[in-house]
């Protein structure tokens, strides 16, 4: 049984035959209302066994077992990345559903440790159960079609990812700017929707930086404009001071592109020793970092084979039986 907050999504994965849908009104509601009046009240109806909340918080009302996926401890750790009152409510959510679950998955070691050591006594209640990386992206073009589709003439570096203000990204263009000294036809590509707080203006600090013209701040694409963008990346690229997992790090590996990331938090550990790591707040070490891969055929190829074999490790079905055992175990 999937519960939603209006109408379900046109979603393939949602017509499998052991999928139930159920919409909760005919729009969605803002506010607590759905979570803790409409959803307990639905899941009282269909007399659930355990219910499964993939999002930081669950409903505190439910007397069902509850298994809590918790992504991070961004709300605690990084407060002033959150508006006063949104962080606030975050904080009194995620802290009543630690509290109230019968066991937390935590998407890394990294967000276990964070988990614990704000909360001791759901210590023994947390199972580490990484994401899978994608397994349905489109076939990339060959390099030089995606290239030509992008007009590109010089070395491309590719970052993915909503744009929050512990991603670093004008720490990024300053190591661009670095890098276009060396590579004047240099592109950095920002993927991205920017949801920064406080917001930045993202096209003014490229400016700042020494980017003019050599920053593309595309915003969200498509599955397949970001086949392409894969496709040409020469390296992609990922910085945050506080990651809880690094699943577009893994999207990046599973599509043959290398790899430079942050050597922090969860970030560090899902790309393991297969990218080449940097400190997220140094321009010239994220730039020392990425002359290194686009100056390097071959270490280029050996981060390729390095990144596909690290995502193959992560596999959404490893994810799906990892969590099924956890439901056994709330309802032992």
């Amino acid at each position: 049984m999937a519960y939603f907050n209006g109408p379900a999504p046109d979603d393939p994965a949602l017509r499998h035959p052991r999928i139930v849908t159920r919409p909760l009104g005919a729009e969605p509601v803002r506010g607590l209302r759905w979570q803790e009046r409409r959803l307990p009240a639905a899941a009282g109806e269909d007399g659930l066994d355990v219910f499964f909340a993939p999002a930081y918080s669950c409903p505190l009302s439910l007397t069902v077992p509850r298994v809590t996926t918790v992504h991070d401890m961004s709300f605690f750790s990084i407060p002033e990345d959150f508006g006063p009152l949104d962080g606030l409510r975050r904080r009194a959510l995620v802290a009543a559903s630690i509290g109230v679950s019968r066991r937390l998955l935590a998407v890394s070691d990294f967000t276990r440790r964070e988990i614990a050591a704000r909360f001791p006594a759901a210590a023994r209640r947390i199972v580490v159960t990484p994401h899978g990386a994608d397994d349905d992206l489109l076939a990339p073009p060959t390099p030089d079609t995606a290239r030509a589709r992008l007009g590109l003439r010089g070395p491309m570096v590719l970052t993915v990812g909503t744009i929050l203000n512990r991603r670093c990204v004008p720490v990024l263009f300053h190591a661009a700017a670095r890098l276009r000294r060396v590579w004047p036809d240099l592109v950095l590509e920002v993927v991205g929707e920017n949801r920064t707080h406080p917001h930045l203006d993202l096209p003014a600090l490229a400016r700042r930086a020494g980017l003019d013209g050599g920053a593309r701040l595309s915003g969200f694409v498509d599955e397949a404009a970001l086949a392409d963008r894969y496709a040409a990346a020469d390296v992609a690229v990922f910085l945050s001071e506080y990651e809880g997992f690094g699943l577009p790090a893994l999207e990046a590996m599973a599509c043959g592109t290398p790899v430079a990331a942050s050597s922090t938090t969860g970030l560090a550990e899902a790309v393991a020793d297969a990218a080449v790591t940097f400190d997220p707040t140094s321009p010239a070490e994220i730039a020392a970092a990425l002359e290194l891969v686009l100056g390097d055929a071959a270490l280029r190829e050996q981060l390729v084979a390095l990144g596909r074999r690290r995502a193959s490790e992560f596999t959404w079905r490893r994810t799906a039986e990892r969590t099924a055992a956890v439901y056994r175990e709330a309802l032992a």
